[in-house]
């Protein structure tokens, strides 16, 4: 019985520090990935990192996963990324230079390529 007790106990320890060593951008066990941050790095860095990002918005690894089912600071009724609803995404709405938001469209002077949109869109349909 002790020896059943000092490996589940051994077990749980080693499920902490991996949980604890988790790449950088994971949250609930989710990595963002590679291609993902791709975009962000070719698109919104420039902008979106450093002390005093737009909105307090840093898209950089470790820092992203923190914006999925937060509010959105220009509209706080709507998510930035909304895991559960991905159309009411905050984030697609400034991407896609929807009609309906508040501010500048993102990023403000280029649009996303129809190839990088098509990628946040798939990564914020795959988080529900």
């Amino acid at each position: 019985m002790k020896k059943r007790n000092l490996m589940t106990i051994a077990l749980l320890g080693l499920a902490g520090v991996s949980a604890a060593l988790s790449p950088a951008g994971s949250q609930g066990g989710q990595d963002i990935p590679a291609n993902v941050l791709n975009v962000f790095k070719k698109n919104c860095v420039r902008c979106h990192t450093g002390p005093k990002p737009p909105k307090g918005l840093r898209l950089i690894p470790g820092k992203i996963a923190a914006v999925i089912d937060a509010p959105s600071a220009e509209v706080p009724s709507l998510k930035i990324i909304d895991s559960n609803d991905p159309e009411a995404s905050y984030l697609l709405k400034k991407i896609r230079r929807q009609p309906d938001i508040a501010g500048k469209p993102m990023p403000p002077r280029k649009a996303l390529t129809a190839e990088a949109l098509q990628v946040i869109e798939a990564w914020i349909e795959g988080l529900k």
